[in-house]
């Protein structure tokens, strides 16, 4: 059975190294953190290898949660001024095909039945209950809306729209802007227009979820690279669909998965605390650094080989 529409053998490798580092002006007493930094894998995307080190030193365990992400958990038993985590990972993907990615027609409204209605739940469930109506209103009055019984492209010309009405500005603050304050300031992070299309799809009664990562871009290959996010739609006989509205098109080989959630707060990509006198000043920096390695370096894929872990 072919899996892939290229062969693993034209296949491209990424290398990709990302560093946090936390400084505190004096030493504290850092709890568990929850790390989520492992790639996805599956038919589109082969880990080869993977190094996850922490300083000061830590036991790292690993495990998979409720929605299958990989998840380590790092317990530090040394105070220090400063928390530095560094993962480093080489993956195979396929190349993108000639032309770039078609807009993908689909009916309306969403066909899920049977079994995939329950699993579908949570997904469905809206982050910011309160403002649903104003995003159907706000959409609405785009034109874009799906008339009963037609097929279209909705979530290629959404995630178009956002892109175009909504100015991308790199938030350093954690958390999420709720999709009203999106709309209101007409700018926000990935992650804002993520949770702004999701909570729009959902409106339609598509399922939909919050994936966390990396993109490959012109800062990443130069080490000034950051965390990404965007969206997934289940769409009736494609599956889990990635949309990304910071950049207006579907998710592409660049884009690359660490976890999947129907919230954002669930794939937090560093998450703990530290214990310490108040009043302790702090800063964080985060760099992530991506390149293609050179033909002569690439590992031959095999679809049916697990894909192997060091930590």
């Amino acid at each position: 059975m072919k899996i892939f529409d290229a062969s693993p053998e034209t296949w491209e490798q990424i290398h990709l190294v990302h560093e946090t580092c936390y400084t505190y002006s004096q030493p504290v007493q850092f709890l568990p953190h929850r790390l989520v930094l492992r790639p996805r894998e599956g038919h589109d995307v082969l880990l080869h290898s993977m190094s996850l080190t922490t300083t000061p030193r830590s036991v790292i365990r690993w495990d998979r949660d409720m929605l299958d992400n990989s998840i380590a958990h790092a317990v530090f038993e040394d105070t220090d001024s400063e928390l530095r985590i560094q993962s480093e990972f080489v993956i195979s993907v396929p190349p993108l095909p000639q032309g770039g990615l078609p807009p993908i027609f689909i009916p309306h409204p969403s066909q899920i039945a049977g079994i995939e209605q329950l699993a579908a739940t949570p997904y469905l469930q809206y982050i910011y209950p309160p403002e649903v109506g104003q995003l159907r209103r706000w959409f609405a009055n785009t034109g874009l809306a799906p008339a009963p019984g037609k097929t279209s492209a909705i979530f290629d010309d959404l995630a178009i729209l956002i892109h175009r009405v909504i100015a991308y500005n790199r938030r350093e603050e954690s958390g999420v802007q709720s999709p009203a304050e999106t709309l209101r300031r007409s700018t926000g992070s990935c992650r804002d227009m993520a949770v702004l299309m999701i909570e729009i799809s959902r409106s339609l009664g598509y399922p939909a979820r919050f994936v966390s990562g990396y993109l490959e871009s012109d800062n990443s290959r130069v080490g000034r690279g950051s965390t990404h996010a965007w969206a997934e739609i289940y769409l009736p006989d494609r599956g889990w669909t990635g949309y990304d509205p910071s950049i207006g098109k579907r998710v592409g080989p660049g884009h690359i998965a660490v976890g999947v959630s129907h919230h954002p707060r669930g794939v937090m990509p560093v998450s703990g605390g530290f214990n310490g006198l108040s009043g302790i000043g702090s800063s964080l920096r985060v760099n992530i650094t991506t390149r293609r390695l050179p033909p002569e370096a690439l590992v031959k894929p095999d679809p049916a080989a697990p894909s192997p872990l060091t930590a």
